[in-house]
């Protein structure tokens, strides 16, 4: 998997088939590979923060493996004159509260490694969200890595769906710039897999 923007490989992208579990992510020579497609046709999807989503369709034969090479296209990032006129958050302002945790808390569940979960793997990372008058994220950095490149990469991903109650200074809506920790715990689902039944 490669960037539209300079060719190179893009590592840490979500391929998922849709409809189904199977999901891996790209290394850093940008390979991936989905073990357990049987015959037939699939939708996958690719998703990095930093590029546009693909969806892709894609015929198993069954009798051989797939090489399915994909370029994405890379999504410039707003201008800097654009962004000119955030300011950091200030004590005086009321805070923009996150109006959608419940969807956040799911994509993050959705999307977790499978290779970190099944280890007990957790973490946080911080984002530096620059939000517009309307609590929109017009902008996303990785303020403080989680210690695991997956998870940053899911945190900037779902940044983008992230909805805010807008910034106050009084009664007046203003673009600020925010530190939002997303806090990554194993998935309910494989923490009951791994608890232990009653003794017998």
């Amino acid at each position: 998997m490669t960037s539209s923007d300079d060719g190179r490989p893009i590592p840490y992208a979500q391929v998922r088939v849709m409809g189904d579990s199977i999901s891996d992510w790209t290394d850093d020579a940008g390979a991936y590979r989905l073990e357990g497609l049987t015959r037939g046709p699939w939708r996958i999807r690719v998703v990095h923060p930093g590029h546009d989503s693909l969806d892709l369709r894609v015929v198993v034969p069954g009798d051989r493996a797939v090489r399915l090479d994909v370029t994405l296209a890379a999504r410039p990032g707003p201008s800097v004159d654009a962004l000119s006129d955030f300011e950091p958050f200030q004590v005086a302002y009321t805070l923009p509260a996150l109006l959608n945790p419940a969807e956040v808390s799911h994509m993050i569940q959705q999307q977790y490694p499978a290779e970190l979960a099944a280890r007990g793997i957790g973490g946080e990372a911080v984002l530096r969200l620059w939000l517009d008058e309307r609590g929109r994220v017009v902008r996303s950095l990785l303020s403080a890595s989680s210690g695991q490149a997956a998870l940053d990469s899911i945190a900037l991903s779902i940044s983008e769906q992230m909805r805010f109650r807008p910034a106050k200074n009084r009664d007046q809506m203003v673009r600020v710039i925010v530190r939002i920790p997303v806090l990554f715990t194993v998935p309910d689902s494989v923490r009951r897999a791994g608890r232990p039944g009653p003794p017998g």
